[in-house]
């Protein structure tokens, strides 16, 4: 466990590799092009107000302004997770040349994966702050909780992607199972639609509960929304978090020195 833990610190305390290596990564996928980074703001533009719009237009007496906020605060969420997720079982193959090379503390590749993710997070903001200001809904009172929820967040992103970056070492074909599953937990995780909808006891209900997406997702947007969060988010938050901690030291741990070997 203490290995994890010595290498992420190390990595906070040189974090030279993963924060302008994360930021170069973002920047120079934009040069050539005329509007540059304002391209990030785009794909959630076109989804807040296109199939927000869209999918408000087809529910007549539908709050848009409450819906489009829960859309563009879901969908930015939805975006950091499936991103760090799906990325991270390819992420050691990808900088298998500094790993040849000899640099072995595997916490900057997971932790420059997630910093890249989290700047279009973070770039993405200006759409949502204009709908979550429209929105009847907002609790300013609640940023706060809604900013502990995205710490919650980042803390199980950086440990899933630790177990999953190990896997897909391991086994190359997880990337292509981790991006067909996306496909799925975006369709039972409620960005384009209501929690609501899918009421305990019932089988939708079930499923979008046993999904780890739909509450850390509450997690961030419920304080911010005035969304209602149900006693079993906290405890499936805290055992989640519990789980990954103990799953990603172990396997860290025993992988770290095999991983060069399964590239």
């Amino acid at each position: 466990m203490t290995l994890l833990f010595s290498h992420f610190l190390q990595s906070l305390r040189r974090p030279d590799h993963w924060v302008y290596g994360s930021w170069l990564d973002t920047v120079t996928k934009y040069r050539k092009t005329r509007l540059g980074a304002l391209w990030t703001l785009v794909p959630t533009a076109v989804y807040v107000w296109g199939l927000g719009g869209f999918l408000a237009a087809l529910q007549p007496g539908l709050d848009q302004a409450r819906f489009l906020a829960h859309i563009g605060v879901g969908f930015v969420v939805f975006r950091l997770m499936s991103t760090v997720l799906s990325d991270a079982t390819a992420m050691f193959s990808t900088y298998k040349s500094y790993i040849y090379d000899g640099h072995l503390r595997l916490t900057d590749y997971v932790l420059r994966t997630q910093a890249r993710a989290f700047y279009y997070f973070v770039l993405s903001q200006p759409i949502v702050a204009i709908v979550v200001i429209a929105s009847p809904t907002v609790q300013p009172m609640g940023i706060a909780g809604s900013l502990l929820g995205l710490v919650v967040v980042m803390i199980n992103l950086f440990l899933y992607a630790v177990l999953l970056g190990a896997a897909g070492a391991r086994f190359p074909d997880m990337h292509e199972f981790m991006s067909s599953a996306m496909m799925v937990l975006f369709l039972i995780t409620p960005i384009v639609w209501y929690p609501e909808s899918a009421p305990a006891g019932t089988p939708h209900g079930t499923l979008m509960r046993a999904n780890p997406f739909h509450h850390l997702m509450l997690a961030i947007r419920g304080p911010l929304l005035g969304e209602a969060i149900e006693p079993a988010t906290y405890v499936y938050l805290g055992a989640m978090t519990l789980l990954g901690l103990i799953g990603a030291a172990l396997v860290y741990r025993s992988a770290a020195r095999r991983i060069p070997i399964w590239l």
